[in-house]
């Protein structure tokens, strides 16, 4: 998958990067129940700033240290970041789509059928 011009290895049946996802995702959630509790103390920029914090602490976990700065340079782009962080989400998707279909073409109902052809 390429973000921003970075590729990366992103695959939605491996169950380490699954797990990765997960556990990242909840960072996330907590990450943004810290910010709400903290929003009326923040700048627009402050509250920007840490929403893209947020996000990219989520690329550097699941992805590796260092990758989110690979991606987004020194910007602070919250349309950036939320754009990415879909980009994520729209591969597995994706991803999970491609898979069931090829699932499906070995169910059992139609591995019956093949054995009476």
């Amino acid at each position: 998958m390429n973000l921003n011009g970075v590729e990366l290895d992103v695959d939605f049946t491996d169950a380490d990067f699954i797990e990765k996802i997960e556990d990242g995702r909840l960072k996330v959630d907590k990450g943004i129940e810290e910010l709400q509790k903290n929003k009326n103390d923040l700048s627009p920029a402050e509250g920007i700033r840490h929403e893209c914090k947020i996000v990219k602490d989520f690329i550097d976990y699941v992805f590796g240290d260092g990758t989110s700065e690979k991606i987004f340079g020194n910007k602070n782009s919250l349309k950036m970041c939320i754009e990415i962080f879909e980009d994520i989400f729209n591969e597995r998707d994706k991803q999970l789509k491609s898979f069931n279909q090829k699932v499906s073409l070995y169910s059992p109902e139609r591995l019956q059928r093949w054995i009476y052809w």
